[in-house]
């Protein structure tokens, strides 16, 4: 007898899940709750800044930064938000980088 869809299926597994920023911003909003700050940056200003004050619901006082027109692949754009959250968080402790679908080429070439 097969077994019920329920044995093996969840609604945890939506469509969505992993698109577009999904992965690493479920990361931040766990690190957030545990106490984290964190500076975001994206290519898109509003879906950015956006996307800091969601996050920083995840715990009362949390300070997350959203920096948008970010290229990550030129160097002087990557420089300019990182110089920005050092100096408004202080330091930065751990990076995790998502790579966009969108992106074709290699940005660290």
């Amino acid at each position: 007898m097969p077994l019920a869809k329920s044995e093996y299926l969840s609604d945890t597994w939506k469509d969505g899940l992993f698109s577009a920023g999904t992965i690493c911003s479920a990361q931040v909003r766990a690190l957030v709750h545990l106490g984290a700050n964190a500076c975001i940056v994206g290519r898109n200003v509003e879906k950015t800044e956006k996307a800091a004050q969601d996050i920083a619901t995840a715990r009362p006082g949390a300070k997350v930064i959203g920096i948008g027109a970010v290229d990550v692949r030129k160097f002087d754009s990557l420089k300019d938000a990182v110089d920005r959250c050092v100096k408004d968080l202080g330091g930065i402790d751990y990076v995790m980088y998502e790579r966009s679908p969108s992106s074709l080429s290699d940005p660290f070439n």
